[in-house]
């Protein structure tokens, strides 16, 4: 799991805003029944700008020594994980930021960083769709072709990000394959006494429990 987090730090970064997270429309109503205490929200402001320039600043930042602390700051612990593996059996997890920095040392290595950094240097910049949910929370669809050998390989994720404090910070990715690594790696980790109970990565439910009446 440790590169699909350091992907998508790579992908994604901190960027500050002037105003703050706007409130709940006047005309929204407290709704009643098994709505009780949900007030919608609207969006009234899509600063799809601020999100792609925070995230390609991080990107720069990592391509030019960026370090731990860098990556760290730029996300909002704990934060959730899921991905696939190779038989596309879908599992998520959580991690707080002990448990992350713990994946993420053996990729920040000077070697592992300049074969990282040679291998971005070759990749064009992704293209990304930011949907915003409300003010404060953003979905943000990347594409990018990524070099596997003589060959190049379309790669998917979505980065969720919200606006904290003033800054876009990272609260999770969603990117499939990394699988059957994660699942290496966490076993890896326990062994070491690495891992903390509930981080483990847990395959999806299938099916959503019926609503109660």
């Amino acid at each position: 799991m440790k590169k699909l987090a350091l992907i998508g730090a790579l992908v994604s970064a901190v960027a500050f805003a002037a105003d703050k997270p706007a409130a709940p429309p006047a005309d929204a109503k407290a709704m009643g029944g098994m709505m009780e205490g949900w007030t919608p929200r609207k969006v009234t402001k899509e600063d799809k700008k601020a999100v792609t320039d925070a995230m390609e600043a991080m990107h720069n930042k990592m391509m030019n020594g960026g370090t731990m602390d860098d990556m760290m700051a730029a996300h909002d612990f704990p934060v959730f994980m899921m991905t696939d593996d190779k038989d596309g059996n879908v599992m998520m997890t959580t991690v707080d930021a002990a448990a992350w920095k713990k994946m993420m040392e053996p990729s920040m290595t000077p070697e592992a960083m300049k074969g990282m950094h040679d291998m971005m240097a070759k990749m064009p910049k992704p293209k990304m769709d930011v949907f915003f949910v409300t003010d404060t929370i953003a979905l943000v669809d990347s594409k990018m072709m990524m070099p596997m050998g003589k060959d190049k390989m379309e790669v998917r994720n979505v980065q969720m990000m919200i606006l904290k404090d003033g800054k876009w910070l990272m609260k999770g990715e969603v990117e499939g394959g990394w699988g059957d690594m994660a699942k290496k790696q966490m076993e890896e980790m326990k062994k070491a006494d690495m891992a903390k109970p509930g981080t483990e990565m847990k395959p999806k439910a299938d099916a959503t429990p019926p609503m109660k009446k």
